[in-house]
């Protein structure tokens, strides 16, 4: 496997080659710094491939963008962030990302994240929250379900009182099928990635 390190930082660049080698990763990296370069380097190679992208790296605008790299399994991706957005790393999972690493966590963590993604698992940021970071959560929410449509609001609702897909679709005269159409909407729309997380997010509100 090669690993792919974009970044515009030069000094970020020798923070992740120094990670690489004190956790005994002995592959040959490449270097971009910008989005462009990083979609040249993926798509020429024809082997496994890992890239480490920071998230404010020149010419990537949207995640889905970032995402759109990954044709096939054998490419994995890491994302460093500045800012350790509970949305954001959520967002990302969704998209297929295998990992969100926060630029300020120790080298030890670093390391352990880019052996977790380049073995095909995944790495996930167990920070507890701030209050701080709740609160913005809290609003972020508030604002998602306004986007919500009504039928989509009656789903909801019903999922609140803990009905499942089939008791929703009697309930509203609907199919499963419809059922879960709004659903996956309900979760592209308030950022959640399973039932399980929707709900304790709307506990939260």
């Amino acid at each position: 496997m090669k690993i792919i390190i974009a970044d515009t930082s030069p000094l970020y660049v020798q923070g992740v080659e120094l990670v690489l080698g004190k956790t005994g990763i002995t592959v040959d990296t490449i270097v971009v710094d910008s989005f462009q370069a990083l979609a040249h380097a993926i798509a020429s190679e024809s082997g496994s491939v890992m890239a480490v992208v920071d998230s404010r790296l020149a010419g990537l605008g949207e995640l889905e963008a970032l995402a759109e790299l990954k044709v096939s399994e054998d490419i994995r991706l890491l994302m460093l962030t500045d800012v350790m957005d509970i949305a954001l790393m959520r967002r990302a999972r969704m998209l297929g990302i295998e990992g969100v690493v926060a630029k300020t966590a120790p080298l030890e963590e670093l390391g352990e994240a880019i052996r977790v993604v380049m073995s095909g698992g995944s790495w996930r940021q167990n920070d507890p929250a701030s209050p701080d970071h709740w609160c913005a959560q809290k609003t972020r929410l508030g604002y998602a379900l306004c986007r919500l449509s009504n039928q989509e609001n009656k789903v909801l609702n019903l999922v609140r009182r803990g009905m499942r897909n089939k008791q929703i679709a009697a309930h509203m005269s609907l199919t499963e099928h419809t059922v879960k159409t709004h659903m996956s909407s309900i979760l592209r729309k308030l950022e959640v990635e399973n039932r399980t997380q929707l709900v304790v997010a709307l506990q939260q509100l």
